[in-house]
């Protein structure tokens, strides 16, 4: 009997099922650990992420009154150069989504002719703005407005 348990203590085949039991284990403790870990400092990265972004002011002061953009308004006496500045800043207010949709509805009017004098120079606004915030391709403000760049020449109005 001695010599069989002699044997059996010498028998190492099975150890190495010991060693994947205990290397898998230890992998899965070491991610659960890692997960718990992560999963705090991801939320406090996140909370704070949000907070900063909830209280950051973003700033459109690079968008200026360009009196250029209303010449045609002025020669027909239609606006003054302070009317035109009041209509600008009434269309640096409105939001993007606005602009475009203002545009988009404003322009078939023009083109159609359906538009008041009056009319017509708050689109001009709304379009001088739209370049400026760079929103609208400059190949359709140039064509309609005589505003940003003549996709022919290249040359900046």
């Amino acid at each position: 009997m001695s010599e069989y348990l002699r044997q059996f203590l010498k028998e190492d085949s099975g150890a190495i099922s010991v060693d994947w039991v205990v290397l898998s284990a230890a992998a899965v403790s070491m991610a659960i650990a890692t997960t718990d870990v992560l999963d705090s400092t991801i939320d406090d990265v996140s909370s704070r992420l949000e907070a900063q972004l909830r209280n950051q002011q973003l700033s459109d002061d690079f968008v200026q009154f360009t009196s250029a953009d209303f010449e045609d308004f002025y020669q027909a006496g239609t606006l003054t150069e302070a009317q035109a500045g009041d209509l600008f800043n009434a269309a640096n207010e409105l939001m993007n989504g606005d602009i475009i949709a203002a545009l988009e509805a404003g322009i078939p009017e023009k083109i159609a002719g359906t538009l008041t004098a009056q009319e017509e120079a708050a689109l001009q606004a709304i379009a001088s703005v739209a370049h400026q915030r760079n929103i609208v391709d400059d190949a359709v403000l140039f064509e309609h407005f005589g505003i940003g760049t003549d996709p022919s020449g290249g040359t900046d109005v």
